[in-house]
């Protein structure tokens, strides 16, 4: 079985019960990572709890997968409609102008999403990338905020 990185930050495991009676090693970096996954939570969240660096959190998640203690759950995600996405377009190129078009596709191709179809659980880290972009603080705080509060009616 390969298990080398190929999961993306947005994939969800669950921990699973091994028929076997096999002994299994576990390091702290594995057993800190196997108390926090939960498949209500995806990699990113993980990656926040657990603290540790890049490549030791890739190695015992991999190491987790090859010994069968947790295996990747198919989620269906919902995604945000059009409507969403242009009013996103229209309130960046308030705050920046005509490069907002741009600068959420290169955001969205940057997070592995399709910037057509940007999944409501990335939605509001997508608007956080987006408002780094925003120069002036007073803008970028009116777009955050805007358009966090519009994501919530999308998703409430």
């Amino acid at each position: 079985m390969d298990n080398g990185w190929s999961a993306r930050p947005d994939t969800y495991y669950r921990k699973i019960i091994r028929k076997d009676n096999d002994a299994v090693s576990l390091d702290a970096d594995m057993i800190r990572l196997l108390i926090a996954i939960d498949e209500n939570k995806n990699l990113y969240q993980i990656a926040e709890e657990v603290n540790v660096g890049t490549a030791e959190f890739k190695k015992a998640l991999s190491k987790l997968l090859d010994q069968g203690l947790i295996e990747p759950v198919q989620k269906d995600i919902p995604v945000l409609d059009q409507s969403f996405i242009e009013t996103l377009r229209l309130n960046l190129s308030r705050a920046i102008g005509p490069m907002a078009e741009i600068l959420i596709e290169d955001m969205a191709a940057e997070m592995e999403m399709d910037p057509s179809a940007i999944p409501i659980n990335q939605a509001a880290e997508l608007i956080a990338h987006l408002s780094r972009e925003v120069p002036d603080e007073e803008n970028r705080m009116q777009f955050k905020k805007s358009m966090l509060a519009i994501l919530n009616k999308f998703s409430g």
